[in-house]
Formats: structure tokens, sequence, C-alpha cells
């Protein structure tokens, strides 16, 4: 059975990023599916929990810095 969990990614923020998101994810076995949006910061995962487990997709997001919070520039008084 094949299971949908939406991933919070702050640091996603340009195409480019989507591309790469849709890439890393794809390469795992068991991924199915992925739904990257630059514009919602969030990445929707299609996969097999039986081939692959939720925390090992959101470690490999980790990894790469997507659940950072974004880091703005502070203008100095």
């Amino acid at each position: 059975m094949k299971k949908t969990i939406t991933i919070d990614t702050p640091a996603l923020y340009g195409d480019h990023h989507v591309l790469e998101v849709r890439q890393l994810l794809l390469e795992i076995t068991g991924v199915d599916d992925v739904y990257a949006s630059s514009a919602f910061h969030v990445v929707e995962v299609t996969f097999d929990p039986d081939k692959v487990k939720e925390a090992d997709l959101v470690s490999k997001l980790s990894e790469r810095g997507y659940l950072e919070e974004l880091s703005t520039p502070q203008e100095r008084e």
C-alpha cells in the first residue's frame, strides 16, 4: 500500500531546487512520485513504506539543507 506525506521545506525557494529535490528523492528505491513546490515550500512524496521509511526521506532532505529556515540578511543600524 502506498503512502503520501507532505514535508515542509523552508529552504526550497527556486525552480532549481525543485529539480534537485525531485531527482534526489526519485533515486530512492520505493519512491513513486514527488511533487515539490518552491512557491509553498513543501514536498509531497508518494512511496512504498515497505521499501523506504519516512524518516529516510526526511533525513535526505535535511542532509541537503532543505529543512532549515531560510536565513535573510538583517540591516545593521
